[in-house]
């Protein structure tokens, strides 16, 4: 799921350097970003079940998460501006020089540029912040909430949600995407009335079609239902494959597959040149992926496994 989430969201950022016909088929890719966080929401408080979790670990489990993303994504900060000025200075990419402030590049660390005025480097990036705030929702309130019944976790959604209406201006749909993956999980794990969480989980969804629209809605659910229902099925090596490098290619292919893109783009004036324009980005972008996954994500995930919870 990590790994087609990944691809979605490529293909979308893919096509919207192209007009026409591939644009509009490509047009929701974007969706992947709100499986991403079913997903997070699910796996997260899973992995903190698993091992006993208690708030009094909640500093090795963000030194463990920061230790495990961290450098990859400052990684792909430095790539970002190297293509940056690679592309400004290559014959059919052009551009314009790199625009950018070192505060800007600080403010990108612990994925705080939300709290300042200036604006990511990739566009990639702004779902990170997202799902940074949740490591610390849910390390310090996972302890407690799992032993009490699933309405106080609803509860702590709706009042963050209404704490934040007034600064997004709109209801936040990204908490009842963590919420959903969060009641799936109490779901697998038997952790609380089914009833009552099945109830709560149509709620869930039902309030993302109603807030985010139909293919975000239909998104959720089926990204719940795959989780529930899928979750034994063996799908083989290449969805391993493809699941471990889905976040080196999320981190990666805004600077590696759209500058394929920008390339060919001129080239590609009709709808079977764009989608053979979009397949040659996506594999370069997929080639790349797994040399940064090896290189840089590996011994991330390596290091952060000596952390102990």
């Amino acid at each position: 799921m990590r790994g087609i989430a990944a691809i979605s969201v490529a293909l979308f950022h893919f096509s919207v350097q192209l007009e026409g016909t591939a644009r509009e088929l490509f047009a929701y890719g974007w969706v992947g970003v709100d499986v991403f966080f079913v997903i997070s929401g699910f796996v997260i408080p899973l992995s903190l079940s698993g091992r006993g979790y208690s708030v009094r670990q909640f500093p090795q489990f963000m030194l463990r998460r920061m230790v495990r993303l961290e450098p990859p994504y400052l990684a792909s900060v430095v790539l970002v501006l190297g293509v940056w000025y690679l592309a400004a200075l290559t014959p059919g990419l052009g551009g314009p020089r790199p625009d950018y402030s070192w505060p800007q590049i600080a403010s990108h660390v612990l994925y705080a540029i939300p709290l300042t005025q200036y604006t990511w480097l990739s566009q990639a990036y702004w779902s990170l912040a997202y799902e940074f705030v949740f490591y610390i929702v849910a390390g310090l309130t996972f302890a407690s909430l799992i032993e009490w019944s699933v309405e106080w976790t609803v509860l702590l959604a709706a009042l963050i949600a209404a704490a934040l209406y007034p600064v997004e201006g709109a209801f936040d749909i990204y908490i009842a995407e963590f919420l959903v993956g969060i009641i799936v999980m109490r779901l697998v794990t038997g952790q609380g009335e089914r009833r009552r969480l099945w109830f709560w989980l149509a709620v869930s969804v039902a309030v993302c079609y109603y807030a985010a629209g139909l293919w975000v809605g239909t998104a959720i659910a089926v990204a719940a239902a795959a989780i529930l229902f899928l979750r034994q099925v063996q799908f083989g090596q290449w969805s391993l494959a493809i699941g471990a490098i889905s976040y080196s290619l999320y981190l990666t292919h805004t600077s590696i597959g759209i500058r394929v893109m920008q390339f060919g783009r001129d080239y590609a004036t009709n709808l079977p040149a764009q989608i053979a324009l979009m397949t040659v980005a996506l594999a370069i972008a997929v080639a790349f992926a797994f040399v940064f996954a090896w290189l840089i994500e590996r011994p991330s995930i390596q290091a952060s496994r000596q952390i102990a919870l």
